[in-house]
């Protein structure tokens, strides 16, 4: 080998290593957790080219680029202005909420309201589906009804005969003059077919892959959202395919939950979708025909609720700080339905004090993993909240995807977050905080249903895991941010 091309490596390799020396000042200016510098700088120390690849893809802080992302602030903005007369209608109803008897939706709605700027606003016909094959009956049926248009948004869209029943229904609507638009995420629905959903486009839909820059590749749309006409909206955890109906091919069932509502609530998704629309494809939908004026639901119908959601570029974690929040403030019961339980510190701090102090908290996670690396990592999280007196619950009768939770029968929580670090840091969720107590009665009904299909574990099986299946469990908590 040549003086110059050893001369050339040597310039290449202390190039690379500058680089990595301004990323590391990069993050510790921007006052990164001190375990994630240094983990990023060992890292660049032993491995630079990768390092300043895997940094650019896992690594940057889109928390302060969206700060300075005007696009992004305008949608904000803009939504902000929309909703805005709306929350003054119900003002004098928000604020009876904040001086609840209970401490807890006091809490909740200064918190939610301080993170997201969002009111409490009433819905009606709240709907929770436990199985698919009633959400989507229920879906299609409203579809079939829709005289204006139709907004989803899906994490990840298949292609089976599911989503032709509702193709081809989206195109017979089409034809009868109403707007058609579909967003998913470019990642969550990279493995499946687009030859439905172009037959659609061709129909005259619009349809986008949402968050389809490489730069995001981390950082995913993992929302579900339907919007019919402004007037009925849907969310939870169920995409769209029929393995969410049956399980079918990978599961012998598949358990999830789902929730529709009508009102004035439905607002706060249809704001969301049209944030994220005219951010991906510049159309505007912020106007009276999307947004229209919709009667108060009676008093005595009247369920009152609030919308919290956050993604990577938001300023606050406002979905995890909600979470962390509710726990905190139980002084009876705690119910969380997850398929994963990979916690930050704060959270998994929070849950093991309370079990310490006496509160029954209880957790619901599968026992059929689809991911394995997340499921490994859950049980480095699980033993002392199991030894401080918390209980945990493994569905096994096939994959379980719920993601819910109520606290002390007052406050239940439906919504498309993963109890991760994922959902917290590095994807754009929603949850819907029901201040109600007969939303909370029907999960706390669900919960105690699926208890006869899930097996307990206890502080015994968590001991008697050999050295192997622990340092197994050990690396897989390694990679936390990034399941």
């Amino acid at each position: 080998m040549s003086i110059s091309v050893i001369e050339g490596y040597g310039l290449l390799a202390t190039a690379f290593y500058a680089v990595c020396i301004g990323l590391v000042l990069v993050l510790i200016y921007e006052e990164r957790d001190p375990s994630t510098t240094l983990a990023w700088a060992l890292l660049f120390v032993m491995f630079p080219g990768i390092g300043v690849l895997l940094y650019v893809l896992f690594g940057r802080n889109w928390r302060n680029i969206g700060r300075a992302d005007r696009k992004r602030a305008a949608a904000l903005l803009h939504g902000h202005e929309t909703l805005a007369p709306m929350y003054a209608r119900f003002a004098d109803s928000a604020d009876a909420l904040s001086r609840s008897e209970h401490p807890i939706v006091r809490q909740l709605h200064a918190a939610i309201h301080a993170q997201n700027q969002t009111s409490p606003l009433p819905c009606a016909d709240v709907e929770i589906f436990s199985a698919g094959a009633d959400k989507f009956s229920r879906l299609l049926a409203d579809i079939e009804d829709a005289t204006d248009h139709v907004h989803l948004n899906y994490f990840i869209w298949e292609q089976d005969a599911l989503t032709e029943r509702f193709c081809n229904l989206l195109a017979e609507k089409l034809a009868q003059g109403v707007e058609v638009r579909v967003m998913y995420d470019w990642v969550g629905s990279l493995l499946y077919g687009k030859r439905q959903l172009e037959n659609l486009r061709r129909a005259g839909a619009t349809v986008t892959a949402d968050a389809a820059q490489w730069q995001k590749l981390n950082c995913r749309n993992h929302r579900k959202i339907a919007v019919i006409d402004g007037r009925i909206g849907y969310t939870g955890g169920m995409n769209m395919g029929q393995e969410y109906v049956d399980g079918k091919p990978r599961y012998a069932s598949w358990r999830d939950t789902h929730v529709r509502f009508t009102g004035p609530l439905v607002a706060e998704l249809q704001r969301l979708f049209c944030e994220r629309w005219v951010r991906t494809t510049d159309e505007d939908l912020f106007s009276a025909r999307y947004f229209p004026s919709i009667d108060a639901p009676s008093p005595e119908t009247a369920v009152w609720a609030q919308v919290v959601h956050s993604g990577p570029e938001s300023h606050w974690q406002a979905v995890r700080n909600a979470f962390l929040l509710a726990i905190s403030s139980a002084n009876h019961r705690i119910r969380i339905q997850s398929p994963y339980f990979v916690p930050d510190g704060g959270v998994e701090g929070a849950l093991i004090a309370q079990s310490l102090g006496g509160v029954d908290v209880h957790l619901m996670m599968t026992g059929v993993p689809d991911k394995k690396i997340a499921w490994w990592a859950a049980f480095t999280y699980i033993d002392d909240l199991v030894e401080a007196g918390g209980k945990l619950s493994l569905y096994e009768a096939g994959f379980f995807h719920a993601k819910t939770m109520t606290i002390d029968g007052e406050v239940a929580v439906i919504g498309t977050t993963n109890f991760d670090i994922r959902s917290f840091e590095l994807h754009d969720e929603l949850s819907v905080f029901f201040y109600d107590r007969s939303v909370a009665e029907q999960l706390d009904a669900l919960f105690e249903a699926d208890l006869s299909q899930c097996a307990q574990v206890t502080l015994n099986d968590v001991e008697r895991l050999g050295r192997r299946e622990r340092m197994r469990n050990a690396l897989a908590r390694l990679s936390s941010r990034l399941l």
